[in-house]
């Protein structure tokens, strides 16, 4: 098994004389909460992740093969096709709305455009981000140069595909070669989404990836039902003990079933208070991934009072350091954002330590007018209170 990094650098090695702009450095497994499966895409090149330690590695044979198949494809960067979904519409727009590959370069495109209009003041009176601008074209003073500097670095499975558009009268093109890569890895993609894993007791097929134990473990799936039927239920019983001493002589997590999922998936580790170092419970690899990210594992239902299972943080009446923030984040964005936005909390909530006057904070969800972004002040004994109450409710969960 390999890492990301050395993957990389086979890739490149695979790729050094092929002319299809292509960057191996982006090819890299990010965990995904609802992803379908564990491949990752070098192009329309499928190749396997396994979690092994904690990390993903990749098997360098299956890495140099994609490689080589992205290679061996022809390339001529003036054999163009239209990008646009459904053919030209008028004025350089298009008869439907783009959706995957043509939706990213499309977005690029948008946003583009709107620093331009921003940059130059121009009077054309759009109105941005309300979903009717179609427009494939060069507005608002945007040049084929600029977009080329501001999104060519802009890859979508290892994919460069900005570098290469060809500007005509109305419209940019692609290389038809791009497009036939990216059409066929969203294709792959979706069907390996679909393709089930059968499950050890029952042969039920298995599409959930937080079902898949890390590799390593023996490759045994089990399906919701056998899961909650062979693992046990956990209890409490390991509350406030030390993690080192549970992970060297204490029962193995893999044997219970996870206490946040519903319905539960098999449990992978024990999960530890970082501030004290006591057990909390046992959890799936994916609300373990949450947790250790911070920033949106209080979204899941019991998820504080699952922290306030270590024992230390329970008597002080306080969250963990990694996830205070997170709580002020949630509060604010249940309070002050979009209704039913859901976004991750860090891309719609900013806050910004101001010492000891408390915190600089705006809340905007992805669609807003920009008039809604106005920044706000929380002071110390706000902030104080918000996590106060985000305490309670987890005792609350947790009686």
């Amino acid at each position: 098994m390999i890492t990301p990094q050395l993957a990389a650098a086979f890739l490149a090695d695979e790729t050094r004389h092929s002319p299809i702009p292509m960057a191996p450095v982006r090819f890299q497994y990010k965990y995904n909460r609802d992803a379908k499966h564990d491949f990752v895409f070098f192009g329309h090149q499928p190749v396997r992740a396994y979690k092994m330690a904690n990390r993903w590695k990749f098997v360098e044979s299956e890495v140099r093969a994609a490689g080589r198949a992205i290679a061996a494809l022809a390339w001529d960067p003036h054999d163009l096709v239209d990008p646009r979904p459904g053919g030209a519409g008028q004025q350089g727009g298009s008869r439907l709305e783009p959706t995957g590959w043509r939706a990213q370069i499309h977005g690029w495109i948008v946003r583009a455009a709107r620093t331009a209009h921003e940059e130059t003041g121009c009077s054309c009176g759009a109105v941005w981000g309300y979903g009717y601008e179609k427009s494939w074209g060069l507005r608002c003073g945007l040049t084929a140069d600029a977009l080329r500097e501001q999104c060519g670095e802009y890859a979508i499975a290892c994919v460069l595909p900005v570098a290469s558009l060809a500007w005509t009268d109305d419209t940019w093109l692609i290389p038809r070669t791009l497009a036939f890569i990216l059409d066929r890895q969203e294709e792959t993609d979706e069907n390996l989404g679909h393709t089930p894993t059968p499950c050890k007791v029952c042969g039920t097929g298995v599409t959930d990836p937080g079902r898949r134990p890390a590799a390593g473990s023996g490759g045994n799936v089990l399906c919701p039902a056998c899961a909650q039927a062979t693992l046990l239920s956990y209890r409490q019983q390991l509350d406030g003990k030390p993690y080192a001493k549970v992970r060297e002589n204490g029962p193995p997590a893999q044997d219970y079933l996870c206490t946040l999922c519903d319905p539960p998936r098999p449990a992978a580790v024990w999960d530890h208070c970082h501030d004290h170092g006591l057990i909390r419970g046992p959890l799936c690899v994916s609300c373990n991934t949450m947790e250790g990210h911070g920033k949106d594992f209080l979204t899941l239902q019991g998820s504080t009072a699952h922290l306030l299972r270590c024992t230390h943080c329970r008597t002080r009446r306080s969250l963990p350091t990694n996830h205070q923030l997170a709580a002020l984040r949630r509060h604010l964005h249940l309070e002050r954002g979009t209704p039913g936005c859901d976004w991750p909390l860090h891309m719609c909530v900013t806050l910004i330590d101001a010492g000891s006057s408390g915190f600089d904070c705006t809340v905007r969800c992805p669609g807003e007018q920009r008039n809604r972004s106005a920044g706000f002040h929380l002071t110390p004994e706000e902030a104080d209170r918000i996590q106060a109450q985000a305490v309670e409710e987890g005792l609350s969960d947790s009686s």
